[in-house]
């Protein structure tokens, strides 16, 4: 039975330069690996890296570039051929490639594109927020093994848009957590001449948690900040001092009467 280790680094954003105000820049990214070997010295091997950063031009709304990459490596193991993953099986048999043990398979993807995200915190709470973030990116692959350059070469669009909640706890940290949304996306496969469309729904079957921290925030308490804070965090500094200065007291005055 294959043993699954998964290991999450990090997930989320990290928020730079103010990001409860206007004209504030917004960084965030995620990391994920995961391996699987069976008593057959198969293995498999999945990791991806995500960076974003976006400018937020007013309250609520940001906008910005967002830069994908991952892998799915495979390393063949006593059964051959039969080691492979399907994918790597279908590529192998198309090429015409005799799969002995240790051989490796990889699966190179990456993916740019622009972001927009809105959010908002929830009702008049400093603690709960929520996003919703729209990702247009041009993205591709290609499949390479036992260094040979690459082939199975593709490239396309995916659209995607998706929920997620955050929660503050705290020195600027905040747990956010997302499950699923809808997304679109096409491929064309330039060696193979044929292209894929896939559509995804999967809202409420994934589950995603990550980690954020804001920096430099200017904050001691309710540190995380996303866009839209300043609904919440300046409404003391619209308060004007209203004290009027003490009047002056009146001096008396004395009546002098003069001496005849």
């Amino acid at each position: 039975m294959k043993k699954l280790i998964l290991v999450f680094l990090a997930a989320g954003s990290l928020a730079t330069a103010n990001a409860q105000q206007p004209k504030s820049i917004l960084l965030y990214g995620d990391l994920g690996l995961a391996s699987v070997r069976d008593s057959g010295q198969a293995k498999t091997t999945n990791w991806n890296a995500n960076i974003g950063v976006g400018y937020q031009f007013n309250q609520n709304w940001t906008l910005g570039v967002k830069l994908a990459w991952g892998q799915s490596a495979d390393k063949a193991g006593a059964n051959g051929i039969g080691s492979l993953s399907s994918e790597f099986q279908d590529y192998a048999t198309s090429e015409n490639i005799a799969v002995t043990q240790g051989m490796k398979f990889t699966d190179n993807s990456y993916s740019v594109g622009p972001f927009a995200r809105y959010s908002r915190y929830i009702r008049k709470s400093e603690t709960f927020f929520w996003y919703t973030q729209m990702d247009f990116d041009y993205q591709g692959g290609y499949t390479t093994n036992e260094g040979n350059p690459a082939n199975d070469k593709h490239s396309g669009i995916y659209v995607g848009l998706y929920p997620a909640l955050g929660v503050n706890v705290g020195r600027g940290m905040a747990l956010n957590f997302s499950i699923g949304g809808i997304s679109y996306g096409t491929d064309k496969y330039t060696t193979a001449n044929y292209s894929t469309n896939t559509f995804n729904f999967n809202f409420g079957q994934t589950a995603n948690i990550g980690i954020s921290k804001n920096f430099n925030c200017g904050q001691k308490m309710h540190s995380h900040h996303e866009p839209g804070d300043e609904v919440h965090r300046r409404k003391a500094d619209n308060v004007e001092d209203e004290d009027d200065a003490a009047p002056k007291p009146k001096r008396k005055e004395r009546n002098r009467d003069e001496d005849e």
